[in-house]
């Protein structure tokens, strides 16, 4: 019981945190645009699964929505507390640091998929859904592909965030360069591309008519689950190793 409540204390306390800077209503904005370019094609008359796809999924939110804002709040999920000291306060609880992690995780994926998969499944409904059947079918898996993502990117840039100080620029480098240039440049990093897994996981629902996805819908899954397993893992394990005021860390 004492468990849960520090859980849902420490859930309350990021959530806060995440959704009270001024990042965020930046990041609002941006969530806004996909829906604002749905309305417009509604308005002109392009009810086209291919059009669409490629220009709010592909270009606008799997591309840069769907990082930016998993970086931006995996990043500071413990970024703000390490840089003000504050973290110290809640190392010195008598809480599992697995749970703190865990914690911190769930919020970060939360707001992200809030943000990202909301906006996505709403300018889906919006264009795609009087289309019928195929519409609602590329709409679920553009929100599941951005679900994936999400996650994936929050997972990775949290634990990040315990090792370096520069989490945001080395999320941002991996979005601009990684996923954006070399991806397309070099088949061969599949593997190892959020871009790819998103893709994977959004193909077993709807095979969308975007960048080719090189990973079949199972082992994107496999590959996503992979990578949060570990990058959590890797999170735990740096938390164990913060020392208090006296230390050397």
């Amino acid at each position: 019981m004492a468990s849960f409540v520090a859980f849902s204390e420490i859930v309350g306390i990021t959530l806060r945190q995440l959704m009270g800077r001024r990042r965020t209503v930046w990041l609002l904005l941006l969530a806004a645009l996909p829906v604002l370019l749905a309305v417009l094609f509604r308005a002109a008359g392009r009810t086209e699964i291919d059009s669409y796809s490629r220009i709010v999924f592909d270009t606008i939110a799997i591309t840069i929505l769907m990082p930016l804002v998993a970086i931006l709040f995996g990043s500071g999920a413990f970024g703000a507390e390490i840089d003000d000291g504050t973290i110290v306060y809640l190392l010195a609880k008598p809480v599992p640091r697995w749970l703190v992690v865990l914690a911190k995780a769930i919020s970060v994926m939360a707001v992200s998929i809030a943000l990202a998969g909301g906006s996505t499944a709403l300018a889906g409904a919006i264009e795609l859904g009087p289309i019928g059947e195929d519409g609602l079918k590329a709409a679920a898996a553009q929100v599941l592909g951005v679900v994936v993502g999400s996650v994936c990117y929050a997972s990775l840039f949290l634990a990040v965030s315990l090792f370096t100080r520069r989490a945001l620029v080395i999320g941002v480098g991996y979005m601009l360069v990684w996923e954006g240039a070399l991806s397309f440049m070099l088949p061969g990093i599949a593997n190892l591309s959020i871009r790819q897994y998103a893709l994977g996981a959004a193909n077993a629902i709807y095979p969308l008519p975007v960048q080719e996805s090189r990973l079949s819908s199972d082992t994107a899954f496999i590959l996503a689950a992979v990578l949060v397993a570990v990058t959590l893992a890797l999170a735990v394990w740096r938390l164990m190793r913060f020392e208090l005021p006296g230390g050397s860390d």
